[in-house]
């Protein structure tokens, strides 16, 4: 396993960090059981893994501990990250608001800390932008929580250039958390290179387009659950069927050099600048080793090159 400083920090993270979102379940995902959501997670610490990214909302506290539960013994050899600034009155995916206020980001985190059955939290992210709230305000929430020692670093997922640009008036961000994959590649004209320039980390998430990189999909499939619902991503009408042309065209290229269209996205983005660690979804313990094959090798620039032109960024 390689490791990448987190920006500035000295933070050493795994380039493949565990995306705890779907040992969540539902309403987001199904998944195979607690038992096997588990097992994944300690395969992946047994083979390098130290990133362990989850969020509150992620099955609405259920992600977050069972990775409390899972790692508890490891805990001081693994990096935490969670977030805040997603609530819910009711557990369904309607009712799911933004809110970073003060008052909201102090009271997520107790209960975070509590399922994660830890005393601090490595990273602590604002899930998504808050329009109602100013960036002062979140801001001055998670320099309390820093300073109280209950988190030990800040970032922010889902902001572009300016609403990053904001929040740094009041305080310093270690890390970004974009939609980042072939599939899109919309940070790369700005984002990528303001977090070169500040050193801001990225924590790639969908780094498989949740799912479609992989290859076991077409243009006849029928998403249910919440990839048909629309709220991120491209997976129906034409944008989708683009997006499965392109794909058909990686796996001839992976075909050629005797590897998977998901060991060819992954080797793809750990080598993007700025890349910090790439999240994945494991499901089962082969998962964690299937993926992370796609370390075991460098691709050439040839062939580098060639996956650029077919996911080029339109």
């Amino acid at each position: 396993m390689e490791y990448k400083n987190l920006g500035n920090s000295g933070l050493q993270v795994s380039v493949l960090g565990f995306g705890a979102w779907g040992v969540g379940g539902a309403p987001f995902w199904s998944n195979e059981g607690d038992e096997v959501s588990s097992r994944a997670m300690l395969k992946a610490y047994e083979l390098g893994i130290n990133f362990f990214d989850t969020a509150p909302v992620y099955g609405f506290g259920h992600s977050e501990e069972l990775i409390g539960k899972t790692l508890k013994p490891f805990r001081d050899k693994i990096i935490y990250a969670t977030k805040c600034g997603l609530v819910w009155d009711k557990e369904e995916l309607g009712a799911i608001k933004h809110l970073a206020s003060k008052d909201s980001i102090l009271a997520e985190v107790e209960r975070s800390l509590q399922r994660l059955q830890t005393d601090w939290i490595d990273l602590y992210q604002v899930h998504w932008p808050d329009d109602e709230t100013s960036q002062q305000e979140t801001m001055e929430a998670l320099q309390k929580l820093k300073a109280s020692g209950k988190i030990r670093h800040i970032g922010v997922s889902n902001y572009s250039v300016a609403q990053m640009t904001e929040i740094m008036k009041f305080g310093d961000i270690l890390s970004l958390q974009p939609d980042y994959s072939l599939l899109n590649r919309k940070i790369e004209k700005e984002i990528v290179p303001y977090c070169l320039k500040h050193n801001i980390g990225i924590v790639a998430y969908s780094p498989l387009a949740s799912g479609v990189l992989t290859g076991k999909y077409n243009k006849n499939t029928q998403f249910k659950d919440w990839r048909g619902k629309g709220i991120i991503g491209t997976f129906k009408g034409e944008g989708y069927y683009k997006n499965i042309d392109k794909v058909e065209q990686l796996k001839k290229v992976a075909k050629r050099l005797g590897k998977t269209c998901t060991q060819m996205a992954i080797n793809w983005i750990v080598n993007q600048p700025a890349m910090a660690t790439a999240l994945l979804g494991f499901k089962n313990e082969s998962q964690v080793e299937e993926n992370l094959s796609a370390l075991d090798w460098k691709m050439d620039p040839i062939h580098a090159h060639e996956i650029d032109l077919i996911f080029k960024n339109e």
